[in-house]
């Protein structure tokens, strides 16, 4: 944001860092009843681990000779580990809730992951992204580089709700194993399994899915009637929900247990490599160009 001598602009600097904070440590707390505090003590060192390389790839991609505002870059990810992550968790509960007392509980234990996850997950984590279409339009202003800040953006508040997201599955997969016969070979290959999914697999999930909404958003600057960028806006975030709900079908569905990692190989392995391609050729354009 450029420096600005209103008092509501100011106002708005001072709020922000304490409704992040506060909104963080409410997650945490949360994530502490449900595998207690021995396991957010494992969990937020291997998930800050873990994220600090996928947030630094991201860093990466996005350097370029006169960079992007640090404040905005900051922001993003604060935005999906703080305030995405806080109203996602929930909305989640209250709707789940909600399903389950009209419709029933088996209905809800489906409905949820298919449905309730991905759309308040994506649509939480891409306000920033319209935030920043409403408001600092001129982060997209050029091509290639507008659609290069649109990942490098949506791709640090994906990194920053997996932080706060993956403190959850990493302390439960390690309490889970602690709290079994750490002898037994199912429970350390259930340990090793949990912690290759979530450390090597699926560490760009969340980045993944919101950069395609960024993609959107970035497009759309660059459209001027307000129904084609409504469109192009919409066209990312269904495309990110869609994904999302496949990938936590795959979860659920069926009695193959292979199902998920075969919807990996088949949908996610290809769509990341398309966007790491697409996102490497803008980089090497933008340095081109500078």
């Amino acid at each position: 944001m450029r420096t600005s001598t209103s008092p509501a602009r100011g106002r708005a600097w001072v709020l922000w860092p304490v409704v992040a904070g506060a909104t963080w440590l409410s997650s945490i707390f949360w994530v502490g009843t449900q595998i207690g505090l021995d396991g957010v003590a494992v969990g937020l060192p291997l998930s800050a681990l873990v994220t600090c390389a996928v947030a630094g790839a991201f860093l990466w991609l996005g350097r370029r000779q006169h960079g992007r505002p640090r404040h905005l870059t900051v922001s993003a990810f604060v935005w999906g580990a703080s305030i995405a992550a806080f109203c996602s968790l929930w909305s989640q509960q209250g709707l789940q809730a909600l399903v389950d007392t009209t419709v029933g509980t088996e209905f809800g234990a489906w409905f949820r992951p298919l449905v309730i996850t991905p759309v308040t997950e994506e649509v939480f984590k891409g306000l920033f992204l319209v935030w920043l279409l409403a408001r600092r339009r001129d982060q997209f202003a050029a091509l290639p580089t507008g659609l290069l800040d649109g990942i490098v953006y949506a791709g640090l508040v994906g990194a920053g709700f997996s932080f706060t997201e993956n403190v959850l599955y990493f302390g439960r997969a390690v309490t889970t194993f602690t709290g079994s016969d750490t002898s037994d070979v199912n429970a350390v290959a259930l340990l090793g399994a949990s912690l290759i999914l979530r450390a090597v697999l699926v560490p760009f999930f969340h980045p993944l899915m919101v950069a395609l909404f960024g993609l959107g958003v970035a497009a759309a600057a660059h459209r001027p009637g307000r129904g084609a960028r409504t469109g192009l806006v919409a066209g990312g975030l269904a495309v990110a929900i869609v994904l999302h709900g496949v990938w936590d079908w795959a979860g659920l569905a069926g009695d193959d247990p292979l199902l998920i990692y075969k919807i990996y190989g088949a949908v996610m392995v290809p769509v990341f490599l398309a966007m790491l391609v697409l996102a490497l050729v803008l980089r090497r354009r933008e340095r081109a160009r500078a």
